[in-house]
């Protein structure tokens, strides 16, 4: 179903995010194998006012890692020696440690660092695109190994264990975690808490209070959550449970500390007893970066509150803004809490359930965040999509190979450049990987009450189709043509208007000289190859001299594509963003892959022979849903009374809880008034509702906006129809200054559809 959501205008709405798969890292190996500490790796009990955790201290300082010079006993070779299995045991090796947010910091400071060698292979998982695969069936060692490993919560092992050290604020998340059976971590987008949680849920197995587990991610999130385990959870048996397996009944059976599943996959199979009852019960249920301000849409917990689990942790990007949320939720932290909760307030709630939440924002930890981070996103195309990226690549091929000696670096900029449209969006749909996550980041972004700059370097394939995606959020467009009054206007807007979370910026265009400081998350949709392109679009909004806030920035990179060949060709060459000075020009880096490189390494293109050419299919209807004539059909059968009922219910969802009826529906449409109140203050918008098969015209959205103005209390309005609307009238809208606000009748139908009224 396509993520296109509704276009309000400047509200966001918070409705049920898309789906799609992100970061994964291409070269990615398991260093789970570590020696015994000097110390026995007790938890000592706590005096009063001391942490129970030495490690968890409020201490920012980096205990010193252990140096080649010593080498205490070694617990692979113990394990490997138990089983008599004759692998050797490699040396230590250096490796380049992330960033304990998730991603990798700009300047990276661990490139030196020594940790022991990998896992042998019985004892754990081997990686297969990106997730652990069982390499065979574990045995008892396997399954004890995580007890006799060093603790990851004394601060003299913790150093040798985990990659990085924790921030402060880390630390504290892993104290409250520990300390509660149900618990919310609310914390703003890139701070990394999904750290911080692993590291609690590995200290849970460790100490023996956690046999099996269950960890639950968006499946735009299921790389980034395999990745994050593998790196703060050493030692563990993790078995990713995907849809795309052709044997989940499997793989839920395979003995593992850790079951990491994407909510949808397990409610199938949950639903159709691929995950039988038998294996309902677990220790401890962690929920990652939950849609918070879309649950009642989801009916969550549904089939997750089947399965039982005396530890039950979520993590968020804020706290729950409506009562159905936080009631949602909270079925399934606390189900025992939630009885009573009908006609409770707002406060009441979050007087109740406060014991069960940390939530802290970026700016609350200050200087404790690095200036810049930076995290690739990584999702996979679907069948359909895969298709249509094939084609395209087909036709470059063999275009390419027609040129000869003929054959410029403009046409393979060229050929790259449509490849690269191709991955963007579907064929004739407002949908793709990308977009998925794009999404999914922005639903975050905006819950946590951030604000987002989108690059994207395409016009028509880029901002024409990227803003209706980002409507629901409050998106404002910048392009290289944009005039330079309405380019300040725009900027002024963005900075001083809470509603617009997004400034969607084609690269090139011109953002002024003053830094954009109320933005603090970058997302480069598609990207230039040359990372000098991206640092210095960076650096136009956020310059080196001026870093008031701390900066995340999420690359998204599509698996199996050029784009994961251009990805590996920069990483050889260590031409990565965070591998190279930010202040690093284009110029420097254009010539570092030959056009050799680019025929055969990233488009591979054959030598000595004619690649075939490949027909592009006709493109027909929209893919997920009916056709637009469909749609505005099944609309024009509505009775007035039902389509006016069904207009409410999508008001409701951009976040008016309150909706009255200004007069009794007609043939033609009707009225509505609806508002809400925000920190005392209530906000009212004026809701017109036009049924007919012609588009409608610019005197209606005038009309609407005088009836407007003339009530005197409306901040603005909503113009919705079973049909569609002229340019002049669009154009009306766009110049309205938000004021006004289209629906059309597609876009109606969808939403309505993805709500469940059709």
């Amino acid at each position: 179903m396509s993520p296109l959501k509704i276009k309000p205008g400047k509200k966001p709405a918070r409705l049920k995010p898309a789906n799609a798969y992100p970061a994964r890292d291409p070269r990615l190996e398991d260093t789970s194998t570590y020696p015994f500490p000097l110390s026995s790796g007790l938890h000592p009990t706590a005096s009063e006012g001391e942490s129970a955790f030495p490690m968890l201290a409020q201490s920012t300082e980096a205990p010193a890692r252990m140096g080649e010079a010593f080498r205490p006993l070694d617990l692979d070779h113990f394990l490997a020696t138990l089983e008599m299995q004759d692998e050797p045991i490699t040396e230590p090796v250096r490796v380049a440690f992330p960033d304990n947010s998730g991603g990798s910091v700009q300047t990276p400071t661990h490139n030196n660092d020594i940790i022991p060698p990998p896992l042998p292979r019985s004892y754990g998982r081997v990686w297969e695109k990106g997730y652990p695969v069982a390499a065979e069936k574990p045995g008892m060692v396997d399954m004890l190994r995580p007890m006799l490993e060093p603790s990851l919560l004394t601060k003299e092992t913790a150093s040798w264990v985990l990659p990085a050290v924790l921030r402060g604020y880390q630390m504290e998340a892993v104290n409250a975690l520990m300390a509660h059976d149900a618990f919310l971590l609310a914390e703003d987008p890139g701070t990394g808490k999904s750290v911080a949680a692993c590291v609690a849920l590995a200290s849970k197995i460790q100490s023996g209070m956690v046999r099996r587990a269950l960890f639950v991610s968006s499946s735009s999130g299921l790389r980034s959550a395999a990745q994050t385990l593998s790196q703060w959870a050493p030692g563990l048996l993790v078995t990713a449970v995907r849809e795309s397996s052709d044997q989940r009944a499997l793989d839920w059976e395979m003995p593992a500390h850790i079951y990491l599943v994407d909510y949808a996959t397990l409610e199938t199979d949950i639903e159709r007893e691929i995950l039988p009852e038998s294996l309902w019960a677990f220790d401890l249920i962690l929920l990652d970066e939950i849609p918070i301000t879309s649950l009642r849409f989801q009916d969550f917990p549904g089939a997750l509150g089947r399965l039982s689990a005396s530890i039950r942790w979520a993590l968020a990007g804020a706290l729950p803004k409506e009562t159905e949320d936080w009631i949602s939720l909270f079925t399934f932290l606390t189900p025992d809490q939630v009885s009573g909760t009908a006609g409770i307030t707002l406060p009441e709630l979050r007087k109740r359930f406060s014991p069960y939440i940390l939530r802290r924002s970026k700016s609350e930890m200050g200087k404790e965040l690095p200036a810049r981070t930076r995290q690739e996103i990584w999702v996979e195309l679907n069948a359909a999509h895969r298709k249509v990226y094939d084609e395209a690549l087909a036709e470059a091929r063999f275009t390419l190979s027609q040129l000869g000696n003929a054959l410029t670096p403009s046409h393979v900029d060229a050929s790259v450049d449509r490849i690269k449209q191709a991955i963007n969006f579907e064929r004739a749909k407002l949908d793709g990987a990308k977009i998925r996550a794009l999404v999914d980041l922005m639903e975050q972004i905006c819950a946590s009450g951030s604000k987002a700059v989108v690059f994207t370097h395409f016009r028509e394939e880029g901002l024409d189709r990227l803003q209706p995606v980002l409507e629901p959020y409050g998106v404002l467009r910048l392009d290289k043509e944009t005039l330079e009054e309405k380019r300040l206007k725009i900027l002024d807007a963005f900075r001083s208007q809470a509603h617009w979370h997004v400034l969607l910026i084609e690269v090139g265009a011109r953002t002024g000289d003053e830094p954009l400081v109320e933005a603090s998350y970058i997302i480069h949709v598609d990207h230039s190859w040359n990372p000098g392109v991206r640092l210095r679009a960076e650096l136009r909004l956020h310059p080196a001299i001026f870093r008031a806030v701390s900066i995340h920035v999420y690359e998204l990179w599509v698996a199996d594509t050029i784009e994961e060949r251009i990805y590996q060709l920069l990483l050889e060459r260590g031409l990565l963003p965070a591998a190279i000075p930010e202040d690093t020009s284009p110029v420097e880096i254009e010539e570092k892959i030959t056009k050799e490189e680019w025929l055969h390494r990233v488009l591979e293109i054959p030598v000595g022979e004619t690649p075939q050419r490949v027909p592009a299919a006709p493109t027909t209807g929209t893919g997920v849903l009916p056709g637009t004539s469909v749609l505005r059909q099944k609309l024009s059968e509505l009775s007035p009374d039902t389509l006016m009922a069904a207009v409410e219910t999508f008001i409701k969802a951009l976040g008016y809880p309150e909706v009255e009826p200004l007069d009794d529906p007609d043939e033609d449409g009707g009225y509505l008034l609806a508002w809400r109140q925000s920190e005392g203050v209530v906000e009212r918008i004026l809701v017109r509702c036009i049924r007919g098969g012609n588009n409608v015209g610019i005197s209606k959205g005038r009309a609407l906006l005088k009836a407007m103005e003339t009530r005197r209390d409306c901040v603005g309005a909503y113009l919705v129809t079973t049909s569609d609307f002229t340019a002049s009238l669009k154009t009306f809208a766009d110049e309205s200054g938000g004021e006004l606000a289209l629906v059309s009748g597609t876009e109606l139908y969808r939403h309505l559809h993805i709500l469940g009224q059709f």
